[in-house]
């Protein structure tokens, strides 16, 4: 195998994953917005009935924690943990947004929710057809272009055909 095949072939390869880096990011900002909508719904109803209670959420989620019933108790150590998880992920969310989209893939990979990221990579679908279904679409997608390029390129032919049989003064 010559050097510059081997060239073309390894640019090829690194640069069709390289491009799927902005669509893997899109996917991981999506979930991640989504987790983030998620939990504010949680964490806002929390402080409501803390409010209602005449709490703020740090002392409710410490009167909680200190309840002698072990599942109260189990349930401000939730609360606890689902309020940093909001602060974790809605953290992660705005930085990415207030970023341009050709850093957020670094921004993104330099310190991802190991989750959210599996699970974004668990269910990813490349931006490229590079999937059986992608390039079955993409070759009757061109198929498709040749055709009707075809047949344009036909009739048009035809009707210069016709006027040149009917010479110029037609």
């Amino acid at each position: 195998m010559s050097a510059l095949l081997i060239r073309v072939v390894a640019a090829l390869f690194f640069g069709g994953l390289v491009s799927q880096a902005s669509e893997l990011t899109q996917q991981y900002l999506q979930r991640l917005g989504g987790a983030v909508d998620a939990l504010a719904s949680v964490v806002e109803r929390f402080d409501a009935s803390a409010a209602t209670a005449g709490l703020s959420r740090e002392s409710a989620v410490a009167r909680l924690r200190e309840a002698s019933d072990s599942f109260v108790a189990r349930q401000g150590e939730d609360a606890a943990t689902t309020i940093a998880r909001y602060a974790q992920l809605r953290q992660r969310y705005d930085i990415l947004t207030r970023n341009p989209p050709l850093l957020r893939p670094f921004l993104a990979l330099g310190d991802p929710d190991g989750a959210l990221l599996r699970r974004t990579l668990g269910d990813f679908r490349p931006a490229l057809p590079v999937t059986g279904d992608g390039l079955f679409l993409t070759i009757a997608g061109f198929a498709g272009g040749w055709a009707a390029g075809a047949g344009i390129a036909g009739a048009i032919g035809m009707r210069r055909r016709r006027a040149a049989r009917r010479g110029p003064s037609a």
